[in-house]
């Protein structure tokens, strides 16, 4: 069987239509590639990126952790929005991960884009697809807190990912470490 795509004109066999039982015929009007293709270029809008990121958020409510619990969200998408702004306020388009507001040139910069072949599942980019390292990514502060305004900041997907396996308590310890031997050193 075959079918019309109303955005591109094309007529293409019903599996290259994704399936979708509000739509006569249950299948969408448009093919995967022009709805691929509609979904990357809404993505590279900042707006779009900014939603995708909130959506991946608010999707870890319905789903449990790697801690075994539920992560849950506490603001909308206008109060995430309002946060990024305030970040971009005060660090341009760098990471908030870094030595601090007045020293802004060691702080990476963050990028904002949807690369690949359109390649989108439900919630961003499949498995497999190309992820780009630098782009934004938002992170708690303490991972054994929920997702509030007080405990995000705006970092690169690199350096999330980095860190993604040190919790706060991992930090304290580290930090204690670090200062114990550089002390001792200089006492030496």
């Amino acid at each position: 069987m075959k079918k019309k795509c109303t955005k591109c004109g094309e007529v293409k066999p019903l599996t290259l239509f994704n399936k979708d039982k509000s739509y006569k015929g249950g299948h969408h009007t448009w093919c995967k590639k022009c709805k691929n293709g509609r979904n990357t270029k809404r993505l590279n809008t900042e707006k779009g990126y900014l939603k995708m990121r909130y959506g991946s958020i608010k999707g870890k409510e319905f789903k449990k952790a790697r801690w075994g619990r539920k992560s849950k969200c506490y603001f909308t998408f206008d109060e995430f929005l309002t946060a990024f702004e305030k970040h971009r306020s005060i660090y341009g388009m760098r990471s908030a991960w870094g030595p601090g507001p007045d020293r802004l040139e060691e702080h990476l910069p963050i990028t904002m884009s949807q690369e690949g072949k359109g390649q989108l599942g439900k919630r961003g980019p499949i498995k497999g697809s190309k992820q780009t390292v630098s782009n934004l990514s938002v992170d708690r502060l303490d991972t054994n807190l929920d997702y509030t305004l007080q405990n995000i900041i705006f970092i690169r997907l690199d350096e999330n990912q980095r860190k993604k396996n040190t919790s706060y308590e991992d930090c304290k310890i580290q930090v204690r470490l670090h200062e114990e031997r550089f002390r001792n050193e200089i006492k030496e």
